[in-house]
Parts: C-alpha cells; structure tokens; sequence
C-alpha cells in the first residue's frame, strides 16, 4: 500500500489556476480533421525523487530542482535558467511553492525515475518521490519582472515522424500503430513531458504508407513529408532518423519543419538519450519562440476591435467572455456593442497582435471572417463563434 504525505501552503491557488485538460504530452489521435492543439496540463507541477520523508535541507533542494522543470515547461526555454533575476528565484524556490506531497514508489519505478532523470542519477534505490505543485500568479509575476516570455498552456501538436535503422541495415517506421523499439518511445515520451510539447505520431495506415517510405523519413525528403503531414494538420514537423550500433550507441539526425523554415540536429556515437533530447529540444526552442508572449507587452496605445458573430444565447455570450478572458494574450477587454448576434470587443493586448491571432487559430473556437485591418493603432478583428 502506497503512503501519502501532503502539505499545502495556500489554497487560494485554486481561484487563480485555469482549468486544464488532462492529455499525455504523446498522444496517438484518429479524428485527424479536429486536430491543430491541446490545453497541455500539468505545467506549474514537477517531480522528483528523494531519500527521506523528514529531510528539510533536501526537500529545499528539491523544491530548486522542481521549479527548474517548471520554469522549462512555462517557457519552453531552458536558456531561461541562466537569468540572474530567475537564478535568485531558485534559490528561494520555497516562496512559490504551492502544494507538495510525498509518496511511497516501487522499485521499478524508482529506477524508472533514476535513469530518465539526469538530475537524480545514481539514487535508484530511492524510494520516495515528492510532488510540487507551484503557485501560478507568482511564477507569471517573476516572468513579467524579469520580461521573459511565456509560451501559453494551449499548443500546437508537433508531428513526428521517426525511422530506426538496425545495424543489419532493415529500416522501420515508428507509429502510433506499432509497437517497436519501446526504448527510443520511451525516451521520446520523457523529453516530451521535460519540455511540455505536445506530440502526435502517424498511425502508418494505408494512406500513410503509400504516401511516405521508411526511405523518403531516412532521406529527409521535405517536400513528401510535408505533403504527407497535411492530413494531420500540423504545421510543426518533427523528422528523426536513428541508427542504432551494437555498442548502444546512435548515430542520428533530426529536421524540423516549421512555418517554411528547417533547422537540423546531428549527431554522432552519442547516446539515443542524449539525442533525443537535442531533437526534442530543438524543436521546443522554435515552436515556443514563435508562440510565446510578454506578459508586459509592448505598445500598449494599439487597441483592439474584436467583432464576433453568431453569438445566439447567453450561454454564447458568458463562453465567449470566458474564452477572451482567458486568452493569455488579452490584458483586458470592454463589450463595446452588442447587436442582434453580432459582439464587438475591444481588447487590450500590449500590442502582441501576432500572437493574439495564432492563439486564436489553435484554438477554432473563433473562425476568421475577414482579414485583419490595421489602421494607425487600430486593429480590427472579424471572427464567427464556433463553440
């Protein structure tokens, strides 16, 4: 029977916390024509861990660990961590600490544990791990201060598609309907939840395979992959070739496919960790670069007008000031009028214009009527409700 110990340091966390989806950060979806993003949870909680129940020291020590991955996650950049103003904030990690609990883990999972987290190496026999979960308006108060960017919960699915060639030369593709090399999935899996990027994997159907050879993933043929990726609709693409040599090393090499860009991983007698890593880390570092925002903004004199149509009921209207409220890129907004089914919004956006519009694409609960305007510092805004 598994023990439990919980502590909590502020329950109002639970007023300030949005309400997120529970979603693996892989995830092997069938409904192909619904899928662009997902309300990644789990972002303000880590674990780690520990030798002993009672340790004050160590339990500090790992609060430092823990809002490390946090910070990772929130941002998508580990670069982050090299900031002076984050740096004093790790070492007084306790301050934002939220909830965190202990419980009792099996040998295998603590092993688990010890060998996919680089920070625990050497404490397999441990056999306690501790929860933390960290208060969220104070972690979006150290990013405004320290003006960093945060890369918002709702994000895109990063398409991979992942060939693995043994040392006799048979190459094969990986998917979501087939259940080989467990090892690099495994690893996969982990450096996706590290970096909280949602991935998606081909199912290799019939359409699939006569669309992409395991030679075209192995040649890196960008203009067949891309082609081939559409079904999926995702415009992030993840393309990975591994071989693997007696000895337990790889040699390997990655593309990334974003917005028409490409940008490349490659390595040589390394561990297939150690590559993974560098290929999951690079495409974190692209994707949420592109979608992240300042809480702070930037021209705060651009106003917005955000006209919604198709707003029949109540229940329309409270959804959609709930949606806007909501959208990590709005500060604020006023219902300007209100017309028959049309709404017209003016939002205040610290002038992320860019980012307001991605966002609101991931998401399609708006559908977009007309191109955006701009005039001076007017922008103007044309969407159908689609709840």
């Amino acid at each position: 029977m598994e023990s439990l110990d919980f502590s909590a340091k502020n329950h109002l966390s639970r007023l300030f916390s949005r309400v997120l989806c529970l979603l693996t950060p892989v995830i092997f979806i069938f409904q192909f024509d619904s899928v662009l993003a997902v309300e990644v949870e789990g972002l303000y909680q880590g674990t780690v861990t520990v030798e002993s129940r009672n340790d004050e020291r160590e339990r500090l020590g790992a609060f430092s660990n823990v809002f490390r991955q946090v910070l990772i996650k929130v941002t998508g950049n580990s670069e982050v961590l090299t900031l002076p103003q984050v740096r004093r904030a790790l070492n007084n990690a306790d301050d934002y600490v939220d909830t965190w609990s202990y419980r009792s883990i099996s040998d295998s999972e603590s092993a688990l544990t010890a060998s996919t987290d680089a920070s625990n190496a050497g404490f397999s026999a441990q056999r306690v791990e501790l929860s933390v979960t960290f208060f969220e308006p104070e972690v979006l108060s150290l990013l405004e201060t320290a003006n960093i960017p945060l890369w918002p919960g709702n994000r895109p699915y990063t398409l991979v598609w992942l060939v693995v060639q043994e040392e006799l030369g048979a190459r094969q593709l990986v998917g979501a309907s087939t259940n080989i090399f467990p090892e690099v999935m495994a690893l996969l899996d982990t450096e996706a939840r590290n970096r909280a990027l949602p991935l998606l994997l081909p199912i290799l159907d019939f359409e699939d395979m006569r669309a992409v050879s395991e030679n075209d993933v192995w040649d890196m043929n960008t203009e067949i992959l891309l082609q081939a990726s559409r079904r999926y609709q995702s415009e992030s693409v993840l393309v990975v070739r591994l071989f693997r040599t007696v000895s337990g090393d790889v040699f390997g090499k990655s593309n990334y496919l974003f917005r028409g860009q490409v940008f490349e991983v490659e390595m040589f007698e390394q561990t297939a960790e150690s590559f993974i890593r560098e290929s999951v880390s690079m495409a974190t570092d692209e994707i949420s670069a592109y979608y992240a925002v300042l809480l702070s903004g930037t021209d705060s004199s651009i106003e917005v007008n955000l006209t919604v149509q198709g707003i029949k009921s109540a229940e329309d209207y409270a959804a959609l000031l709930d949606y806007v409220a909501n959208l990590t890129d709005v500060n604020d907004y006023q219902v300007a009028t209100v017309e028959n089914q049309t709404i017209m919004l003016r939002l205040s956006t610290g002038g992320q214009i860019r980012q307001l519009v991605e966002t609101i694409a991931l998401s399609r609960t708006l559908v977009p009527l007309d191109d955006l305007i701009r005039n001076d510092n007017q922008v103007y805004m044309s969407y159908q409700w689609n709840n």
